[in-house]
């Protein structure tokens, strides 16, 4: 019974009661916080409040009909031959990765597939806004397609944006502050890649290893895995590289050898976009 007044600690509670909080620090959790609480006041998101850009490959916005756009292959199909075949990227990207699509698309347009916390927040905030919002462990059948077909969506459209064709301007080894944080964190680039290659080998099933950035932890830098679509953003973190290890990614040039496939990986990294990508996730917005 009562009433509760807009005051994030309050609306967080009323929004999510087990993220309730008497104070609310900048943090994940505080961010998180402080959108649900806007959400449940007055149906938008302070993106402002972010401790950094969540989007940081485009599009991060809709289409003027509110759908969430395929982004279009930036080089041709067949340019990153030998590394990845012609096949596979017709494949992965019109048919898989139009499929996330299509279907974050139908998750968002239809109302009652989401939680009334999300829906308030559909045509408002980014995809990343959204999923940043989410619990890691979606708690109903509904939330869970929007889970990983929303994930679907935003790891593919970093995925292909972060590739480009032997021998073109794309830098193959970072530069700069991006390779400065990995010097940090992880001693030398040739020490992240062999963590980055571990985390990708050792996914089991379907799933995608990522380099992220950890606004909690003065934007340093991680490796993680994901299994299936789940995104990044469900744990806090901003990803701004991901190796996808589904079978569809690789099966029909490689078979079963993933180890092949993720060594040509790394061939074909277009390392001047993950740059920018870095440089916008540590900019406060």
């Amino acid at each position: 019974g009562g009433t509760t007044s807009c005051n994030a600690s309050g609306l967080a509670a009323r929004a999510r009661p087990d993220r309730a909080m008497t104070t609310i620090a900048f943090g994940r959790t505080g961010v998180r916080a402080v959108i649900l609480a806007l959400a449940v006041c007055s149906g938008f998101a302070a993106v402002a409040t972010a401790p950094a850009k969540l989007c940081v490959y485009e599009p991060c916005a809709t289409n003027k009909d509110g759908k969430w756009p395929l982004p279009p292959l930036p080089y041709p199909y067949d340019s990153l031959v030998p590394h990845i075949d012609n096949k596979t990227m017709h494949f992965h990207h019109d048919i898989h990765f139009a499929g996330y699509t299509n279907k974050t698309n139908k998750a968002l347009s239809e109302r009652g597939n989401l939680p009334p916390y999300l829906e308030k927040l559909v045509g408002n905030m980014s995809l990343e806004g959204m999923m940043y919002v989410v619990e890691s462990e979606p708690d109903s059948a509904n939330l869970t397609y929007f889970v990983n077909n929303g994930g679907g969506y935003l790891n593919h459209k970093m995925y292909f944006a972060t590739m480009a064709p032997p021998g073109s301007p794309g830098q193959r080894e970072p530069t700069g502050a991006l390779l400065d944080a990995i010097d940090a964190q992880f001693g030398n680039f040739t020490a992240f890649k062999d963590e980055m290659t571990s985390q990708a080998k050792s996914v089991f099933g379907s799933g995608w290893a990522f380099l992220v950035v950890d606004p909690e932890n003065s934007n340093g830098l991680l490796v993680t895995s994901r299994p299936n679509q789940n995104s990044p953003y469900m744990d806090g973190v901003i990803p701004i590289l991901g190796l996808d290890v589904w079978e569809h990614a690789y099966y029909l040039e490689y078979g079963p050898n993933r180890g092949d496939y993720i060594d040509n990986w790394w061939e074909v990294l277009n390392w001047t976009v993950v740059e920018k990508a870095y440089a916008t996730a540590t900019t406060s917005s």
